[in-house]
């Protein structure tokens, strides 16, 4: 099957993950720029002449389209496809209810998550404040889905969406750096759900493969 585009993006991006995982679901394919290099290729006056914002993942689809920001690149890749009602909802209530965990996606867990992973991926200093405020919303966060996901098995839906994907992705480097086995303890369903997501034939191989975080790294 043609390809849809070319999309531009880092490896373990968990936005791009999110988009990759979309259109496997939708029996899609995007290509990924082989020779991209963040910090180079994004700052190039090339890239920059039709990305002028500099951040990724973007896309340039075979039809010239070009798309900025996760959500819209994954909404053209989701309608692609014969799968899009699943991904998107099929009434004007399964599309509000899963725009809505998009969006807590993006705010309520890229948001507190962001600053806790940054100095422990060696890209940011340790701010003592912001760690303590960063964990609180998250844990706020946390709480929320914990129960909203009782009794369910997905996100917004009674099949796997958009909604679930966006907020996989959103936990992806919390799971990677910050919820250790004592904290993931405490949200059990939550811990539950991400692992069946990720675990999904189809969204597996994008994501990786899950390994539970013992410890995370405190600061010293």
């Amino acid at each position: 099957m043609a390809s849809l585009g070319l999309m531009f993006t880092y490896p373990g991006n968990p936005r791009a993950m999110k988009v990759q995982a979309v259109a496997a679901l939708n029996g899609r394919t995007l290509e990924i720029a082989p020779d991209f290099v963040m910090g180079k290729t994004n700052k190039s006056a090339e890239f920059l002449s039709d990305f002028p914002l500099g951040k990724v993942p973007v896309f340039k689809s075979t039809k010239g389209l070009k798309l900025f920001e996760s959500g819209a690149i994954s909404q053209f890749v989701a309608e692609s496809g014969p799968a899009s009602g699943q991904l998107l909802g099929n009434t004007a209530e399964e599309r509000a209810l899963i725009r809505q965990w998009i969006d807590f996606a993006d705010n309520e867990l890229f948001g507190p998550i962001t600053p806790l992973i940054l100095w422990r991926y060696g890209m940011g200093a340790y701010n003592e404040d912001q760690e303590k405020s960063s964990l609180e919303r998250l844990n706020i966060s946390l709480d929320a889905l914990e129960k909203h996901l009782g009794g369910r098995q997905y996100m917004a839906t009674n099949q796997l969406s958009l909604a679930d994907l966006s907020v996989a992705a959103g936990l992806y480097w919390g799971f990677a750096q910050v919820i250790d086995r004592e904290m993931s303890s405490k949200y059990p369903l939550t811990s539950e759900w991400y692992l069946r997501i990720v675990e999904n034939d189809l969204v597996k191989p994008v994501f990786g493969e899950h390994k539970p975080l013992e410890v995370r790294k405190s600061h010293p």
